[in-house]
């Protein structure tokens, strides 16, 4: 064996191994960084949620949603809703967004909303916050999206509230751009 090609193979050997140490010290890098910008959204949304529910311990108010809301065109973000039992019994509910095409633009075809669709309950003078996900379109204009907050007599929200089938109603401008 020359010695030429026992020079070129320890070179080929120290390059490899510099190479490996280099991505796993960069991926390392990077998967601390996922782990701070994660810790700080969670303490973000624990901060608006301890708002929103002091806000509506504060009013008084059933329901608590954002007036108006800015998204992004094509990207996904998260609204909250504030639902509070003012009642003396346990609010058996669920959520139902829908846009009301009269006081919207055109184009709502690209919307995606996700929320919990179940029936959620809550106790006397109990308060709690509800996420919903939301895709804007690729489109820009204003959009009214209606938060209604149906009520149920039954544990199953199988039998609506005969008295007053919606507990509260929400209206927000969500602004694309």
């Amino acid at each position: 064996m020359k010695k030429g090609s026992l020079d070129i193979s320890i070179q080929a050997i120290i390059i490899v191994v510099l190479g490996m140490t280099l991505l796993g010290l960069g991926l390392g890098f990077v998967r601390n960084q996922f782990d701070i910008i994660g810790s700080t959204s969670t303490k973000v949304q624990q901060q608006v949620q301890e708002q929103i529910l002091g806000q509506l311990r504060t009013t008084g108010d059933q329901t608590s949603f954002a007036r108006e809301v800015n998204l992004n065109r094509g990207k996904r973000d998260l609204v909250t809703l504030g639902v509070q039992n003012v009642g003396s019994r346990a609010l058996y509910f669920k959520l139902n967004f829908q846009f009301d095409v009269s006081n919207s633009d055109p184009g709502l075809d690209g919307f995606n909303l996700r929320y919990d669709q179940g029936c959620l309950t809550l106790l006397p003078a109990q308060a709690n916050v509800y996420g919903i996900s939301i895709k804007a379109p690729n489109i820009p204009g204003t959009f009214a999206l209606r938060a209604d907050v149906l009520q149920f007599t039954d544990d199953q929200c199988a039998t609506p509230d005969p008295v007053q089938p919606k507990y509260d109603t929400k209206l927000s401008f969500i602004e694309v751009g």
